[in-house]
């Protein structure tokens, strides 16, 4: 593997340095910031019950959303 090297500015770095744990290299900082989440990572995290609370609680939520849109729609007409 090659090594790079990078110019940061101080905020970056400070958000960097920040984000390191114990023990951690900036490199695996970076790489762990940088790394493509896959919702797979999830999978069995909730209960079932819990997961079915969470799908009605997210339909409600696109329902009020619907409706708030379609109101202020007709508000502006």
């Amino acid at each position: 593997m090659s090594d790079r090297t990078l110019s940061l500015s101080e905020e970056v770095y400070a958000r960097l340095d920040a984000e390191r744990k114990e023990g951690e290299s900036f490199n695996n900082v970076i790489s762990r910031l940088t790394e493509k989440k896959s919702l797979m990572n999830i999978v069995g995290f909730l209960k079932e019950e819990d997961a079915e609370e969470m799908w009605q609680v997210i339909e409600e939520m696109r329902e009020k959303s619907r409706d708030r849109t379609l109101r202020i729609i007709e508000e502006t007409r």
